[in-house]
């Protein structure tokens, strides 16, 4: 029997006397995509981080080749070929494209830089992957879409035997996705092992040869892709059975809410017109690049449309800044929470009042009133049931679902009457997706007008009453849910004519 190219066997780790990983066993071999799967907080990141080096294991041990490792810190697993593509990027963004996947690792010669081989070889990467991304544009400029595909084309650039894959599709459009697809084909055929990480379900298909579930810090079951059974993976995954992981709600729809007419700026998106009732969920589809962020961004005043028109509940705005929405009583979940959601650093109890500083601030100064801070903080995180050890706790500890819910409850602390909301259950797990999709539902029920972008179209025709399509910066079509199906929206999305408006 041939020696595995990486065993793990019986790895624990505990944070201030709590075991995260029980015993835990991994096996990879050479050329095959172990897929592992299981909720936000399940052990996947401590076990990951493990294997590359950046926490020590309590107990159990690590064999590479055969070859028992200990790894003090990542360069050290990047040395040996492991490296990871993590889901939170953090490249240089003041860097260009070359010097990002260089970083560290730079062509010299005689003891100099040689920008023209960093260059070259940055090119002919980027090419056999199948990724067009400019070399000398500064990653500041790229989109997320764009940062996920150096991040990939960065790792596999390291001539790795090991990829970690930490959610790599949850920002491509569907013909980045089979880049990535292709790529990890072409890296199994040339050896690589895969640990892939993800919550689309989907994709197992296309990428793992095993799947390994985890739950609570210990593996639930491994088993060949042949042998799985969706449903009982789910019911592994959460430990309990999900009949149906959208919820339904009862609720009335009401009057118009909001009423967009002839929208436009630049060449991001042109005569955007739709309506809003309250009560009600209007969902928009698209590629990334069609302009479904950009029309939030501007209704939310981040980046004001050019033209165009505004109507709350019949009376014409004018939103020129965030702030003028807020006073409107809008909301805003962004599409990346690490960057434009939260402060990562900070504790539960800031991140949730930040909206309310004025509301609670002592003699209306800057100062927030921390008791009134923390009564807040208290409610919300009972009433959406974020699991959080304290109020202190640093936001970046927790997973990827409490962290939404964080984004979501201080914006619902403002009140808002029209809520926006940008991939909100990207990045999380499908329990904590059940959570965000009865929230939706609950605000939708409480009679907010809500507005979901996302690149899910089951997730889509699951909590929402409408769909708009978006195609090139305009609208292709639009359609009821209860005459929809994922093939009438991609057609929409494909084929649909810019120029005109049409009821699919």
């Amino acid at each position: 029997m041939a020696v595995p190219l990486l065993e793990a066997k019986g790895l624990k780790k505990s944070f201030h006397g709590v075991e995260v990983l029980h015993s835990v066993d991994l096996v990879l071999e050479s050329g095959k995509a172990v897929a592992l799967v299981g909720e936000n907080g399940a052990g996947k990141s401590t076990l990951m981080k493990i294997l590359m080096g950046e926490y020590r294991p309590d107990g159990g041990e690590i064999y590479l080749a055969g070859e028992r490792i200990e790894f003090q810190n990542p360069h050290q697993a990047l040395g040996h070929g492991i490296s990871m593509i993590f889901q939170e990027m953090s490249p240089f963004p003041n860097l260009t494209v070359t010097e990002n996947i260089f970083v560290g690792r730079e062509c010299q010669r005689f003891g100099f830089l040689n920008k023209k081989e960093q260059k070259r070889k940055a090119q002919e990467l980027l090419e056999g992957l199948g990724i067009t991304l400019d070399i000398n544009r500064k990653v500041k400029e790229l989109t997320v879409s764009e940062i996920q595909l150096l991040e990939i084309a960065k790792a596999v650039s390291c001539d790795s035997k090991i990829v970690i894959m930490d959610e790599p599709t949850s920002a491509l459009t569907d013909n980045e996705v089979k880049i990535l697809f292709r790529t990890i084909k072409n890296l199994k055929e040339q050896g690589v092992a895969i640990i892939y990480i993800t919550h689309k379900l989907d994709e197992l298909d296309a990428v793992a040869d095993q799947v390994c579930v985890l739950r609570d810090g210990g593996i639930i079951s491994v088993r060949s892709i042949e042998e799985v059974d969706r449903d009982v993976m789910i019911s592994e995954m959460v430990g309990r059975k999900l009949e149906n992981i959208y919820p339904v709600v009862e609720k009335e729809i009401g009057n118009t809410a909001l009423a967009v007419k002839n929208l436009s700026r630049g060449k991001e998106f042109y005569d955007i017109s739709f309506e809003v009732k309250h009560g009600e969920i209007l969902g928009i589809a698209g590629m990334v690049g069609s302009g479904r962020t950009e029309v939030l961004s501007a209704l939310f005043g981040v980046y004001p449309a050019e033209t165009g028109q505004i109507f709350v509940d019949g009376k014409e705005l004018k939103i020129r800044s965030p702030r003028d929405a807020i006073r409107n009583r809008f909301a805003f979940i962004p599409e990346d929470r690490s960057r434009d959601g939260l402060n990562l650093m900070g504790s539960v109890r800031s991140n949730i009042g930040i909206t309310r500083i004025g509301a609670n601030s002592r003699c209306r100064r800057i100062l927030a009133d921390r008791r009134a801070e923390a009564r807040c903080a208290e409610e919300m995180i009972e009433k959406m049931r974020i699991k959080v050890n304290d109020q202190e706790q640093q936001v970046n500890s927790l997973s990827g679902g409490n962290q939404q819910k964080i984004v979501v409850a201080k914006w619902l602390l403002t009140e808002p009457e029209i809520v926006f909301l940008d991939e909100p259950t990207r990045g999380i797990d499908v329990g904590a997706k059940f959570e965000i999709y009865q929230l939706i539902q609950n605000m939708a029920k409480e009679g907010k007008a809500v507005v979901v972008v996302s690149s899910e179209l089951p997730e889509l025709l699951g909590i929402c009453d409408r769909v708009i399509i978006l195609r090139e910066g305009r609208i292709a079509g639009e359609l009821d849910v209860c005459e929809a199906s994922q093939e009438k929206i991609m057609s929409a999305i494909v084929n649909g004519r810019p120029e005109e408006r049409e009821r699919v």
